[in-house]
């Protein structure tokens, strides 16, 4: 045995095996090693100034109670089985070259699929997130080939290309994204002005427009196409329906689009519980069993007050007249968040959110 990079790294005894017989494996015996894991994924890959290729694969959360038979990378000419590593850590990456296997694997720098299956005692795992890369010129790719000094390295869910390769290290944003730039409008056309969104809801890269609605934000290099984007406000936040917005971007570039909101925004309405003009409601929060107070200093026996009391999907509860400059008015007790609005002769005078624990 060889101890490389604290993996535990023993000779297969099984000479090379063609593709063609790859299927029949399954069935075979072979020496196991026992380990349990959940996640074992493809995470980095390399070219040199030579064309020659490095694969890194990463793996976390692993126990005991699985059995790994073994592992086989395919790429679209070749297919290699993998040595059998005992692995040691929780977490951590470990890096395959062409020198290190047994037998040849080539990919192709302008476009392939590279695939890795982890065949199991009883039966094998393949295909979930992370399995599979496919990029250049290949009919399912998911991102353009590499440049020179450039590797395409999985970042969460996404594979995108980035200037720094980390092949060996984990991986992280630097060197992984370029800028986007441009305007934030409504659905009426206007500039949105000083609000926090994000593009993607798994990554956490908030940015927040202007005066004049600007926004410039870091974003991933890779082909990337939204039909929405995430508004964070104070207490939530809100996917957003946009625009189809298409743009392939690269490490270290800028790519200016406007982004066209379809739907209304969160209304970022002051806290119930604070002085608001001639409404004031309170206790915020209250518990399921209190009562919510509910002050208006005008004049509420000539003009038509009515208070309104709506669940967070829409749904109405309550709609009452205000006779009284101080009402009670009792919650539901089921819990959660209501939005609660004054008007004045059908006009909105007020609005806010209830929380009731």
């Amino acid at each position: 045995m060889l101890l490389i990079n604290e993996f535990v790294i023993q000779t297969p005894d099984m000479k090379k095996i063609s593709a063609s017989l790859i299927t029949f494996t399954i069935g075979i015996n072979l020496a196991a090693n026992v380990i349990a894991m959940t996640h074992i994924m493809l995470s980095e890959l390399y070219f040199d100034n030579s064309g020659n290729w490095k694969l890194e694969i990463e793996y976390y959360d692993v126990g005991y109670g699985l059995t790994i038979d073994s592992m086989f990378l395919y790429s679209g000419t070749d297919t290699v089985r993998l040595p059998v590593y005992s692995f040691i850590k929780n977490e951590d990456v470990f890096v395959i070259t062409a020198d290190s296997l047994e037998s040849g694997f080539r990919i192709n720098r302008d476009g392939d699929c590279i695939q890795l299956i982890v065949y199991l005692t009883g039966g094998y795992a393949e295909g979930y997130e992370g399995h599979s890369l496919a990029f250049g010129n290949h009919p399912q790719a998911v991102i353009g080939a590499p440049r020179q000094d450039q590797s395409l390295a999985r970042y969460w869910y996404h594979w995108v290309k980035t200037n720094s390769p980390s092949i060996g290290y984990p991986n992280d944003t630097t060197g992984m994204c370029g800028t986007l730039k441009g305007v934030i409008y409504d659905k009426y056309s206007t500039p949105v002005s000083n609000k926090t969104f994000k593009l993607l809801s798994d990554i956490e890269i908030p940015f927040e427009t202007s005066e004049t609605g600007e926004f410039s934000v870091r974003a991933l290099s890779m082909p990337t196409q939204l039909e929405y984007i995430i508004q964070r406000g104070e207490q939530s936040s809100k996917s957003i329906s946009i625009e189809d917005l298409t743009f392939d971007m690269e490490p270290d570039s800028v790519v200016f689009r406007d982004i066209y909101l379809q739907d209304d925004l969160i209304t970022g309405i002051p806290s119930p519980s604070a002085k608001n003009g001639p409404v004031r409601v309170y206790p915020n929060p209250l518990p399921a069993t209190g009562k919510l107070t509910i002050e208006i200093d005008l004049p509420v026996l000539t003009a038509d007050i009515r208070v309104e009391i709506a669940s967070l999907d829409g749904k109405m509860i309550l709609q009452e007249k205000i006779t009284d400059s101080k009402s009670i008015i009792s919650m539901p007790e089921q819990g959660g968040i209501f939005i609660i609005t004054v008007l004045l002769e059908k006009q909105r005078i007020w609005s806010g959110r209830v929380i009731v624990q």
